[in-house]
């Protein structure tokens, strides 16, 4: 995966600077489009064969990388892939199109056969950092009460103290309001739980991501956050809409169920958030991009200036 680092990372710069062009437009599907076509563009010439493993498109009827694609321009000459590839080439399509923040473009790969696969939607996550990580062992299967007290004594934080990341949701309204009553603070985000899930082990204010999320966005959160030496749980959920949270299925799985082995994760900021800043325009393109391998766990922070 080394010697395909900055390949990947031109993936995400590519799709990122394509869909800046419709910062504001209102135009979601314009936005997608163009950042899907520019990523598989990239990923083509590539001298590797990678499947899509996780994909977007199907859920929101829009563009992605679908499941069973193969990119990579060594495909015609290989029978199967060498990577799995698990990407959403715009992650905040909303944000996008409304100039809001957090966007960015981004993906995660692993060795073929090592990354979890669900044709699901949703599932219940929880990520945290190595602070907490090294000292206390989380679960889903614990009440919320629980988990904000081991965090407590992971971190000496009084509840004030404490920040959870939550997606801003009706089917999370019991959750946030427990969490309101202990005076533990809340972080409410509109979208983008891949940049929420990651933040929560990259930066030491936000201590927990919790509750239900898009499943692709865990698969690909898994893969950064195992890089970053955090913890990922994860549950699907059936039936999940704005207002109700479903019914779990199956058994909660651990980081190591959905990433197994090497892995790396690559972003590019669309628009600014927590994570990078966004696409900056001027007399040529400068994107901001993170990138990580767990083998070695270094975090790259990569400034480019693009060519017209």
């Amino acid at each position: 995966m080394k010697k395909i680092s900055m390949d990947l990372i031109r993936c995400t710069e590519a799709a990122a600077i394509a869909a800046s062009k419709y910062i504001g437009s209102g135009d979601k599907k314009g936005a997608d489009l163009a950042a899907t076509e520019a990523m598989r563009n990239r990923l083509n010439k590539m001298d590797f064969c990678a499947e899509v493993v996780i994909g977007e498109g199907i859920k929101d009827d829009s563009y992605g990388l679908f499941g069973g694609e193969r990119v990579g321009h060594r495909c015609e000459e290989m029978s199967i892939g060498t990577y799995d590839l698990a990407c959403d080439v715009l992650e905040g399509t909303t944000p996008t199109a409304n100039g809001g923040p957090e966007a960015i473009s981004t993906l995660s790969i692993t060795s073929r056969g090592h990354m979890w696969y669900t044709n699901k939607f949703y599932m219940m996550k929880m990520a945290y950092g190595q602070r907490i990580r090294d000292k206390v062992q989380l679960s889903l299967d614990d009440p919320l009460d629980e988990t904000i007290r081991l965090i407590r004594k992971a971190t000496n934080k009084k509840n004030h103290q404490i920040l959870v990341c939550v997606l801003d949701r009706p089917r999370h309204s019991v959750i946030i309001s427990l969490l309101r009553e202990w005076g533990v603070r809340i972080k409410l985000i509109q979208d983008c739980d891949v940049s929420a899930a990651v933040a929560a082990c990259y930066h030491d204010e936000i201590d927990l991501l919790y509750g239900v999320g898009g499943a692709p966005e865990a698969v690909i959160s898994a893969c950064a956050i195992k890089c970053l030496k955090g913890d990922f749980q994860g549950q699907v959920y059936e039936e999940v809409n704005k207002n109700n949270l479903g019914t779990p299925y199956g058994k909660v799985l651990q980081l190591n169920d959905i990433v197994k082995g090497e892995c790396a994760f690559a972003c590019t900021g669309v628009t600014n958030g927590c994570l990078v800043k966004g696409v900056k325009w001027g007399l040529r393109p400068t994107t901001e991009s993170l990138f990580m391998r767990s083998s070695s766990n270094t975090i790259r922070r990569v400034l480019t200036e693009h060519g017209n």
